[in-house]
């Protein structure tokens, strides 16, 4: 092209004048050639980045390996020493790798749980044994009311800025907001998951909107659980967790859901089994849910894991050490 040429010749006349300023229409040509690439959402797979065709690819090395030589020349000492910066290095940036799908994902190299460093979802896939800091209700739809908004349900933001920090074992996965063991399903899956409480629905085998009303309280919703006629539940008990008072119950999902409905339209979502929602619907028949329900600063919030009856007491022990090292901070 005409324009590798033009550059070449303006860039050779630059060095040859012994200029050190970076001519405008330099640096606007080479700009001008760098591909705009859209900013992709954390939640995808990685493997899309291979899907790049090879042209593209050429086309973004040649552009940058041009803008690197040139603003490295740039950065060369003025003839004579003038203007030299002395240290001869350049400052490094900070790299970013992604890890490919069959990769163990490291754990965040966070310090301390703050704010602005806590992860809103997992890397997906299998995790690295280590610490996490994980801050799940920032993303919309991860709060109290469905969406769109039951009549009398308010949404908050005060939950935007907890967080949790854990210590995750080797051999976990995970997926958004959740971690996993053997896909959360059954007959020997584990999970993990972290939500607000929400509204009831009548019938949990139904594939309607929610209908029964729950406040924002702690006992508004672990009432209202244990009061449903068609829940099994623990009774619930007073507890501690990570610092923060509140109930703790057990929820026994029916042995056979197999009659409840599928997604409207989408029949091969199976059987759906969901007691509230905004929350995680039962990904087996037979599931065991543990409940958590925290007064987290006036904030309330649900710990979940999850297992069934054929779990191994290794992978239980595992899961109950997950939420034993929790740390949760508002």
């Amino acid at each position: 092209m005409s324009t590798d040429r033009d550059v070449t010749r303006i860039v050779r006349s630059w060095l040859e004048e012994g200029r050190t300023a970076l001519p405008d229409r330099v640096l606007d040509t080479v700009l001008d050639q760098l591909p705009t690439i859209p900013q992709r959402r954390a939640w995808w797979p990685v493997r899309r980045l291979n899907e790049m065709n090879n042209a593209l690819k050429f086309a973004i090395a040649a552009a940058a390996l041009l803008v690197v030589a040139v603003v490295g020349i740039s950065l060369l000492p003025r003839q004579g020493g003038i203007g030299s910066s002395g240290s001869g290095e350049t400052p490094r940036p900070s790299a970013s790798p992604s890890a490919a799908p069959s990769q163990a994902v490291a754990p965040s190299s966070i310090a301390s749980p703050s704010a602005s460093k806590a992860l809103t979802e997992f890397p997906e896939g299998p995790l690295q044994a280590g610490t996490y800091v994980l801050a799940p209700f920032t993303a919309a739809g991860e709060g109290m009311c469905h969406t769109p908004p039951q009549s009398g349900c308010t949404e908050t933001t005060a939950d935007d800025t907890i967080r949790f920090t854990m210590t995750v074992p080797d051999g976990w996965d995970a997926l958004g907001p959740w971690l996993l063991r053997e896909d959360n399903q059954p007959p020997s899956g584990a999970g993990l998951s972290f939500n607000r409480g929400a509204w009831l629905l009548s019938n949990p085998c139904k594939y309607i909107a929610t209908d029964v009303p729950v406040g924002p309280t702690v006992a508004d919703f672990v009432d209202a659980v244990a009061q449903h006629p068609l829940l099994d539940t623990t009774t619930p008990i007073d507890i501690t967790l990570a610092g923060y008072s509140g109930k703790y119950f057990d929820l026994q999902v029916p042995a056979d859901i197999s009659k409840c409905e599928p997604e409207p339209g989408n029949p091969s979502s199976g059987a759906i089994y969901r007691p509230w929602e905004p929350g995680i619907y039962a990904q087996g028949p037979g599931q065991r849910w543990h409940l958590w329900v925290l007064d987290v600063d006036g904030v309330r919030v649900v710990v979940q894991s999850m297992d069934y009856a054929g779990t191994s007491a290794t992978r239980r022990a595992e899961l109950q050490a997950i939420v034993d090292s929790l740390k949760i901070e508002g």
